[in-house]
């Protein structure tokens, strides 16, 4: 009986190189959207972040504003419950509330748009500033009277009573966010 030659077993050099070719070209193509990947997570990490300084900095100023008294309650007359001052690039929103931590029985929350950024500060922090954002950000406060009309300062001579608040948050990276407050 003849026997049927052994086959060799085993890949040739030529298939072994073309194995490794294939295999080289997967990984820089598997490297690229790997590091495309940590890009994009890196840059939606960074976003998420601006939303959520937002998120507190809107929830402060609403805080801050439930603690207004009424227009009933308190005459809404210069220097009374809330002051905006100054004009575009540097404002300064002031709300004077009731605070029984204080002799006088008021507190002032000042908020202070401009460079850099937004702080905050009351006369019970002792006058400390508290940054709220950075300088990248651009702020900006308006008040909706009730006869219609929008003022970037008030009070001011024509009278008219605040109804609603606006602030205009304006950053590269979120673009431009606008919220308003309704007025007690």
């Amino acid at each position: 009986m003849r026997r049927a030659p052994k086959r060799q077993s085993g890949m040739t050099l030529i298939e072994l190189l073309v194995a490794i070719s294939v295999l080289a070209v997967l990984s820089v193509m598997g490297y690229k959207a790997f590091s495309a990947l940590l890009i994009s997570r890196e840059r939606l990490l960074q976003v998420s972040a601006q939303w959520i300084e937002l998120a507190r900095l809107f929830r402060r100023v609403e805080l801050d504003l439930d603690q207004l008294p009424s227009s009933e309650a308190l005459d809404r007359s210069p220097g009374k419950s809330l002051r905006l001052e100054g004009g575009s690039g540097a404002q300064r929103l002031a709300l004077t509330v009731y605070s029984p931590q204080l002799a006088s029985g008021r507190d002032i929350l000042i908020y202070q748009s401009g460079n850099p950024g937004l702080s905050w500060s009351s006369l019970r922090a002792a006058g400390q500033n508290f940054p709220l954002l950075g300088a990248d950000y651009d702020i900006g406060w308006r008040l909706r009277l009730d006869d219609g009309r929008w003022v970037e300062h008030w009070p001011d001579a024509d009278g008219g009573v605040p109804r609603l608040l606006e602030l205009r948050v304006r950053q590269s990276g979120i673009g431009a966010v606008t919220r308003w407050w309704s007025l007690p």
